[in-house]
């Protein structure tokens, strides 16, 4: 079974589409605190 299809077929998709792109918005990508800590105690080491 294609569930792909099915999801098209559901109501609120779009709008839950959406939102979910909305939140994602709003956790910004910033690099992880041990991996810049790592990176930089490399930088040093080399």
């Amino acid at each position: 079974m294609n569930f792909g299809l099915l999801l098209s077929q559901l109501p609120h998709v779009e709008e839950s589409r959406v939102h979910y792109d909305a939140m994602l918005a709003l956790h910004a990508n910033e690099p992880h605190k041990l991996a810049v800590f790592w990176q930089r105690l490399k930088a040093l080491v080399s």
